[in-house]
Order: structure tokens, then sequence, then C-alpha cells
């Protein structure tokens, strides 16, 4: 590019913006366009910086906010935990409220007095072979030998092995466990013997000329000063002819085992006049009528010391544990 072009043009721009600057005054619309064009320039720039910022803002907020949503949900949590836990306690202790309300309303003969306890554990150790379970009182605090169980439904079985603080339940349902029983409306006794868990109790030495009817409940009878007169043991469930002129009477225990927690020991006011309490686990009747067979000698000393050797040791463990 020459001089003479580069002036030519540098004139003509000259009088180009003079022109325009002479147009603005005459009539202000430069003026307005520029103010226009600046205004939406800056409220461009403006307005992308305030979004920039607001979503700054908006997503630290968030942040925050998050932080302290997720505080605010962690000790909730921990609210609603312990809640539960208060309110499982709480059902737990109305649970067992209405129980001991139940065992309290029981109303036996008032000479025998009884205790309440806890059961421990069941079928423990060598006791595994008996239907038991292990109570929390011993022979220092009511649970002697021979001791009768019940629960506000009925009866529940005899105390089999007393330790000092700790002693065995032999239950009702128990093949070795026998009751003197009598029905509630026939009056018709017999020998109630167990067949293990969750079988039916039998109801032995009844003749067949005896009015018995399923659906009759059975007490204990008392005859042998071994129970309370009148304590509810089941229900009469079918009556069939059996051998030997005797009835074959099945009879369904009224209480349920497997839901036992807490039980009632009843002392027997007549110890001291009875010479030797009935046996707590004795053979099933039927065997009366087996053949000869040799005696079993039981060595009671001998026992004893066993047990106890057990009972040491288990609170030895217990101690250490």
């Amino acid at each position: 590019m020459n001089a003479r072009r580069l002036i030519v043009i540098t004139v003509l721009l000259f009088l180009f913006f003079l022109g325009i600057y002479t147009w603005n005054e005459r009539t202000g619309k430069f003026d307005v366009i520029s103010t226009n064009v600046g205004i939406e320039v800056t409220g461009f720039v403006l307005r992308s910086i305030t979004a920039v910022q607001t979503a700054f803002t908006d997503t630290w907020d968030n942040y925050i906010n998050l932080v302290g949503v997720k505080e605010e949900n962690d000790r909730l949590k921990n609210e609603l935990f312990k809640v539960k836990q208060e309110l499982a306690l709480a059902k737990e202790e109305k649970a067992e409220l209405d129980r001991l309300r139940k065992l309290v309303s029981i109303d036996y003969l008032t000479e025998w007095k009884s205790v309440g306890t806890r059961i421990l554990a069941w079928r423990l150790g060598a006791n595994d072979f008996f239907e038991s379970f292990v109570l929390s009182k011993g022979f220092f605090s009511g649970a002697k030998v021979g001791t009768p169980i019940i629960n506000a439904d009925g009866l529940v079985g005899r105390v089999l092995k007393a330790g000092p603080y700790t002693s065995i339940a032999l239950l009702l349902t128990d093949s070795g466990s026998s009751v003197s029983v009598i029905s509630e409306k026939g009056r018709v006794s017999g020998i109630l013997q167990g067949n293990g868990h969750n079988q039916l109790l039998s109801m032995r030495f009844v003749k067949q000329n005896e009015e018995i009817k399923p659906g009759e409940r059975i007490i204990t009878s008392g005859l042998d000063l071994s129970f309370p007169k009148g304590i509810p043991v089941g229900e009469v469930v079918s009556v069939e002819y059996g051998s030997n002129s005797m009835l074959d009477i099945q009879v369904k225990p009224l209480v349920v085992f497997d839901k036992l927690e807490e039980v009632l020991l009843l002392q027997n006011p007549f110890e001291h006049i009875l010479p030797e309490g009935s046996p707590v686990y004795s053979p099933r009747p039927n065997q009366i009528f087996a053949p000869i067979q040799a005696p079993l000698i039981v060595d009671r000393d001998e026992e004893n010391k066993n047990f106890a050797k057990a009972f040491n040791e288990q609170v030895n463990a217990d101690g250490e544990n």
C-alpha cells in the first residue's frame, strides 16, 4: 500500500467518523444504539457471571446441605434404633409381667407355698437323655427333689435333681414321669404317664367299665401327697379298649412346654410326715406286668457324689466364663 492510498483511506475514515458524530449530535441515535449495545453486553457478561456464581453457590450449598442431611439421617437412625430397642424391651417386659401375673393369680391349697423361678436351659449336659430343663433355684431356695412344678396352665413336672442353687426338672412328658390323676367329671382315677417330647400322655390302669370321654379334663388326685389335689394336667383326646381289660386313654397336656420361661415351685407341707416320697423318675407302669427282671440297685451315695462333682465343675466353668 502506497502513501497516497493510505492518506485517502485516513481522510475517508475521518470524514466518516465526523459525519457519524455530526449525525449523532443532531439525532442522538448513535448514543442510543451504543447504550443499548453496551447494556446488553454488560448484561450478558453479568448474567454469565451470576449464573456461574449461582451454580457454584447452589452446588456448595447442596453439598453442605447433603452433609447436614447425612448427619441428621445418621442421628435419626441411631435414635430409631434406640427406640426400637426400648420398644422390644418394653414388649418383653410386658410379656413377662403378663406371665408373672398369671402365675401369681394361681390359687391352689393354701398349705402349698409357691416360689417363682426361671428356666435357665433345656436338656443340658447329661440330662439330655431326659425331658428336662435347668432351674435357677436349688435346695437352699425351695427346689428339693420331688418338688412339684406348675405354671398358669397347669402341671409342668417335678424336680429331679437339686444342687445348692440350681436344680434339674423332669417334665410331665418324660417317659419316666408318672402322676396320680383323676378325671374332673367322672372322677375316674389312674396313672398318667409321659411318652416323650411333643407326644400325648397315657392314662393307665383305668378299667373298661369306667366312664370317661374325650374332652374331659384330667387333674391331679393328690392321693400320694406328692402333688396338691386339683392341678389341671391335660385333656382327654381319645378313649379306646386296650389289653388286660383296661382302657387306652390318650391325654393332651395343657402346658405348652416349648414356651416356658418362668414356673412356680410348690412346697410340700406334708413332707415331714412322709416316710419317703414317691420316686420322681420311675419305670413305665406297663412294665409291672413284664417278666421279673433283676432289681436295679442304685448307689445313692455314689450318685450324689457324681452329681456334686458335675455341679461343681459346672459352677467353676461358669465362673471362668
